[in-house]
Parts: C-alpha cells; structure tokens; sequence
C-alpha cells in the first residue's frame, strides 16, 4: 500500500508542479496566441496564487473530514480547470481557468504533504518528503520541452492541457484505492483556529522565514533569462539551456537532501542547504562571466530546492494534531508571496534591474537564515 501511495503522491506532485512551470517557457507563444503583450503574460499568475488565501479553510476540512477525501476534490478542481484551458481562446478564460489550477495547485500541494506524512514516520519522512521533492524537479526540467514541442506542432492551448487533464484524471482514479487518514472532527471551522495558529510563536517563525526564503528565487529566476538576453546576448534556446543546468541543481540539491534529512536532522539540514543559498547569492550582481553566473545560480538552486525539501518535512510536525491545516498556511504564504512579488517584481526590476533583485533576495535569505537559528527541533 505505501508503494501505491507514494506513486499516486507522486503522479500528483508531478502534473501540478508541470502546469505551474508552464507560463514561463510559453510565455512568447501565450502572447500571439491571445494577442496580448509579452509583459501582461505574467499577470496569468495573479490569479493563480491570489486563490491561494482560501487554501488553509480546505486545510481544515482535510483534518476534519480526511486528506484523501481533500486530495480528491482539489484533484475535480484542478482537473476542471485544466479543462477550461485546454478550450480558452481569450486570455480572461484561460485568466479564470489558471484561477482553478491554482486553488487546485496550492491545496494539493500542502494535502498532498500531510497526506504522506499520516503514513510514514518522522524518522523516515524526510526520504518521503524528498520523493515528493524529485517530482518538482522532473516536473521543472521536462515542462518546457514538454510544452514547447506540443505547442509548436499543435498551436494550441489543448495540446498541453488536455494530456495533463487526463493524467490527473488518472491520479483521481489512483486515489480512490488509497486508506483516509484520521478524521479530526473537533476540529471547527473558523478563522480563529487560523488565528490560533499564527499566533504560535514557532509557527510565526515558520511562515515569517518562508516568506523571506521564497523572495530570492522569486526574483531572480524570474529574470534571469532576460538578464541572459539582454547582458550576454543568448538566444532563447540558450537560456532555456542556461535553466536545464539551473535544473540540476535542483535535482541534485532534492536527492541530497533525501538522502542526509532523516539522518542529520531536519532543521539541521534546512539550516545548511539555506547556508549554501545565501552565500551562493552574494558574488552573483559582480559577475560578468557567463559560465560563473550560471554555476552560481545553479548551486542557488541546489540550495533552495535542497533547504526546501527539508524545511517543509520539519514544517509539518509543528502542529501535528492540525498538520493539514498547518501545511495548507504553509503553501497560502507560498501564494502570497508570488502574488506580491508578480506585482511589484516588475518594479522592483526596472528601478534596479537584476542587482537590485539579488540585493534583495540576499537581504531577505540573510534574515530567513538568522530567524531559522531561532528555532529548535
């Protein structure tokens, strides 16, 4: 049974984490194909991650009512969505499908964490974690190809979401034959219970560092390519070269982390990968070589892919009487902090281009860092 779980935990990891790295590499094609400005491209993510702040309530009802059953409606959402999309011919449509994907995304996301976590024990689940962690990275170095080749002999939006919307499908029949976990029924639904959360000092703690932790890679993968483009002349092929090798970084950063985790500890490790973040980041806004910027930014990416494996299994036995609950504030901060940062990233970007972003993101991993100090196993 736990070899059926973590497949169906993994097929779902994979097909969401492929959709959310979609945007990006299509963004040229999503352009002509809605006849709108490259720069409004990114807008598509507002809505996305802006659906995130109702996550934490179906949060709740997964420790009430059972993970599984959870993981199965987010799966009906997140497959609804992709329906929508795949018949989109206007960006408000497809704006409104991504809306769908995304409340979809962020639920399953932190679900699908405390989903494992009710079967596999503290001491092993960092190995689980990592798994769950390794679907994002295939997910992050197939989904351009993926999108790219189907998008260049189909021309449509159909041709990249129908295949996802099946395989979903698929993982929703998979689930039906997985066990529930435990119901919570004392559980209310309330925003106090929200509240009484975030008012935990270690919990603070968690969500404050989360936040300063994802600023970093927000902003500077979200420009590196057309940093790329604009200070060392790549073609488009060559950066999305230049993100393949970023990719194994994140690769090689989750299968360490899977592997060291249970043995070294789980905060213990976050605070050595996040280490390696930091440091990576502060030659970055001096470096004129090619080659360098983009070692550089790929032992980033080991790093925060590697950090991030092990924070998100420490993050859920902070509260485990109410970890569904928990995981699901977790990913909500992960919302708001893209939502914020596609906002005012642009900004951010043009007042001081690509140094002032790494600056930032230094400024923000440098906190997160001392605040992670702070804690104890």
């Amino acid at each position: 049974m736990q070899l059926l779980i973590f497949v169906t935990t993994f097929l779902i990891q994979f097909i969401i984490a492929t959709e959310m790295n979609l945007i990006s590499p299509l963004a040229p094609f999503l352009s002509e194909y809605f006849n709108i400005k490259d720069s409004s491209v990114i807008l598509f993510n507002l809505g996305y991650s802006m659906v995130g702040i109702f996550v934490p309530y179906l949060g709740i009802l997964a420790d009430k009512y059972g993970k599984k059953k959870i993981l199965s409606i987010s799966m009906i959402i997140f497959i609804f969505g992709t329906l929508i999309a795949s018949v989109a011919h206007n960006p408000i449509l497809f704006a409104i499908a991504r809306m769908f994907i995304g409340l979809g995304y962020f639920s399953l996301s932190g679900t699908n964490i405390s989903y494992v976590s009710e079967f596999i024990s503290y001491e092993n689940r960092g190995k689980a974690s990592g798994i769950l962690r390794t679907a994002f990275g295939i997910a992050i170095l197939t989904s351009p190809i993926f999108a790219t080749t189907l998008t260049n002999k189909f021309n449509n939006t159909a041709s990249i979401y129908l295949p996802l919307g099946i395989l979903a499908l698929i993982s929703l029949l998979l689930l039906q034959k997985l066990p529930e976990t435990k119901k919570s029924l004392d559980v209310k639904f309330e925003s106090k219970e929200l509240i009484q959360l975030l008012k935990d000092s270690r919990s603070k703690k968690v969500f404050v560092s989360l936040f300063l932790i994802l600023t970093a890679p927000i902003l500077l993968l979200n420009y590196f390519g057309i940093y790329l483009s604009n200070e060392f002349n790549l073609s488009q092929i060559n950066i999305g070269l230049a993100y393949t090798f970023v990719a194994i970084g994140t690769i090689t950063g989750i299968l360490v982390s899977t592997l060291i985790t249970d043995k070294i500890g789980k905060l213990r490790s976050t605070k050595i990968f996040f280490c390696i973040l930091v440091l990576s980041q502060l030659p970055i806004p001096y470096v004129k070589n090619l080659s360098v910027l983009i070692f550089l930014t790929t032992i980033f990416a080991f790093g925060l892919d590697g950090g991030f494996t092990a924070f998100q299994t420490f993050a859920s036995e902070i509260q485990p009487e109410k970890r569904g609950t928990f995981m699901s504030l977790f990913y909500t901060v992960n919302a708001l902090t893209i939502t914020l940062y596609s906002i005012v990233g642009s900004v951010i970007y043009s007042i001081g281009g690509f140094s002032l972003c790494i600056t930032l993101g230094i400024i923000c991993s440098v906190l997160a860092f001392f605040i992670l100090l702070k804690l104890d196993n």
